[in-house]
């Protein structure tokens, strides 16, 4: 009889056992979900200071091209007007308009030519039946 005693014993410390390993599960499942929230927390911030970072960078350097780019637009002008007025000093003001015009006409069409070379062709596609008829003769 001693044994079933025994055994009833081991049965309530088992549950008690059990009991105490399902709380410390869902204490470390806890402590698991509140890491990873911290984690993720801590990478949306890093991710939202890295894009207000790229933001900012990207906002400094559109001023700093608009400001060269109206600089360099006024040097054009001021560099063509010298040359017009150094071409043709002593002429009415009719010609000399003219002649600043047809300045950064030129120059325009000579960027917009640079730039057109700079651009790669697309290549026309070999069509596969023109070349096997022609092999095969």
């Amino acid at each position: 009889m001693a044994l079933p005693e025994a055994h009833a014993v081991r049965g309530n410390s088992a549950a008690g056992d059990s009991a105490a390993g399902a709380q410390s599960v869902a204490s470390a499942i806890e402590h698991l979900v509140a890491g990873s929230q911290g984690v993720i927390t801590k990478r949306i911030d890093l991710a939202l200071l890295e894009g207000q970072e790229l933001l900012s960078r990207t906002l400094q350097r559109a001023a700093l091209g608009a400001c060269g780019l109206a600089l360099a637009a006024g040097a054009w002008f001021a560099a063509a007007a010298c040359l017009v007025l150094l071409v043709i000093p002593n002429s009415n003001l009719v010609l000399r308009l003219a002649a600043f015009a047809l300045v950064n006409a030129g120059g325009a069409v000579g960027l917009v030519a640079l730039a057109m070379r700079g651009r790669p062709q697309t290549p026309v596609p070999a069509n596969n039946d023109a070349s096997s008829t022609t092999e095969g003769s």
